[in-house]
């Protein structure tokens, strides 16, 4: 009797909790009106909702193009239902408000699509982290990523309501970002130019973080460096390994691979610089080295050589390392931001074909018959941005190392930004596009320095 008494107690409990998980599941961000007033004009409102926590601010695309019709930043936001895809087209007349998705349905939650809803603006692929609302075909994007988006600037007032100047473009200067904490939910930041070395932007720079897959472009370098020497050559078969195979039919996976198979060495090294793939790294690594513990090995010493103070490498991927005792230890890949910043600015000087490759938006392995996406959602976003790698883990956060290309007069330089342990993947991508356009604007109002 008295285990029948405790199943029935575990199944009313077990019940209690599904009960509890799906009402959390379907609860959704409840949107209100947000006033909003354009420079010059008449208030309006704005659909909105705040995420997370107040003032976070995500306004409803299809209000806003109404809302800015008729200034210089006024754009067309429409929905394609053949292929799902949401268009902006800047400098193009709203529709009539009648035609607006949000005046056709009001109903409905919010969800967020955390792979980001298949946005064009003007024709071109973007990646901005997005709130969808299905009923409607209305799409909600976060305050900042919008002032990007259209370069415009907006000021939110003590009532929390929304001035937009759509004749000011958006030029937030970092220093005063700073200040006002917005890059307090990243651990370290480092901005410089990789032909002269001057330092523009840092941040907690020196200190030892978590690199995750930034790690890969150490392994790049070691390829490239064994290619030179004659030890491989990248038009070989790479065998995919037991541990790769292992990698791959796990929760770090990216792409299936079997033992033995014979992958052609260059689709590999696409799949792990573009797709972050874990496994392809591992094989790469014990094709070069014979395993991949002797490969980490030659990491950690040519790390050394470069200067690298600060790195310490247990795996040629980035994924945590765990130790073989009775209490094991979970050990990461380590490096600060500016050491991170070397090696990308080692890599842009000595293989400036890793940019060839890291600069792609999509890329496809005829072989492993698998299409990927570049990860880095810059390459997408910012013109002039040609790579390097994103990387991610629980205890690394969010980080990116960035290359772009800025010109001024017949000169070329190559822009490097290092951000570690970003909270979010949205604020990974926000903050450094933030950072990568106040560089092109820094170096529009002032001259290169001379090249160290």
């Amino acid at each position: 009797m008295r285990a029948m008494r405790r199943l029935l107690a575990l199944l009313l409990c077990l019940c209690a909790l599904t009960a509890l998980s799906g009402a959390a599941l379907a609860a959704g961000p409840d949107p209100f009106y947000l006033s909003v007033r354009v420079d010059g004009g008449k208030d309006t409102h704005v659909r909105a909702f705040e995420d997370s926590y107040p003032g976070n601010f995500y306004l409803s695309l299809s209000d806003l193009s109404q809302a800015l019709n008729g200034t210089s930043k006024q754009f067309h936001f429409a929905y394609r239902s053949s292929d799902k895809s949401f268009s902006v087209t800047r400098y193009r007349a709203a529709g009539a408000p009648e035609d607006s998705p949000i005046t056709r349905a009001r109903g409905g939650a919010v969800y967020l699509d955390f792979t980001r809803s298949l946005l064009y603006v003007d024709g071109g692929e973007r990646r901005y982290y997005t709130y969808y609302r299905d009923s409607s075909k209305d799409l909600y994007m976060s305050l900042t990523d919008v002032q990007l988006m259209l370069d415009l600037t907006a000021e939110r007032l003590d009532d929390d309501s929304l001035v937009f100047y759509p004749d000011r473009p958006f030029k937030p200067d970092p220093k005063v970002l700073a200040d006002e904490g917005y890059f307090d939910a990243v651990s370290a930041i480092l901005l410089a130019d990789a032909d002269t070395g001057e330092i523009l932007f840092a941040r907690d720079a020196l200190r030892p973080l978590p690199i995750a897959s930034l790690s890969k472009l150490m392994t790049y370098l070691l390829l490239c460096e064994a290619e030179e020497r004659g030890e491989l050559s990248f038009s070989d078969l790479v065998t995919v390994t037991e541990e790769s195979d292992l990698i791959s039919r796990s929760a770090d996976g990216m792409i299936s691979m079997s033992a033995g198979t014979q992958i052609p060495m260059q689709e590999l090294i696409d799949g792990m610089l573009l797709a972050s793939s874990n496994e392809a790294a591992a094989s790469l690594a014990a094709h070069a080295a014979g395993s991949t513990e002797a490969f980490v090995e030659r990491m950690n010493e040519r790390a050394k050589k470069l200067g690298l103070s600060s790195a310490k490498f247990y795996s040629p991927h980035g994924l945590p390392v765990y130790t073989s005792g009775a209490v094991t230890a979970k050990r990461q890949n380590t490096m600060n931001a500016y050491d991170m910043y070397k090696l990308c600015a080692y890599l842009l000087e000595h293989y400036p074909n890793l940019t060839s490759i890291t600069s792609r938006q999509y890329s496809t392995m005829k072989t492993l018959k698998y299409s990927t996406s570049n990860t880095n959602t810059l390459v997408f976003n910012l013109p002039g941005v040609t790579g390097l790698k994103t990387g991610s883990t629980n205890r690394a956060g969010y980080c990116v190392a960035v290359s772009m290309n800025v010109t001024q007069g017949s000169e070329t330089h190559d822009i490097v930004l290092v951000v570690l342990g970003a909270e979010t993947p949205d604020l990974r991508g926000q903050a450094a596009e933030i950072l990568l356009r106040w560089t092109k604007d820094y170096y529009a109002e002032h001259e290169f320095q001379q090249a160290a």
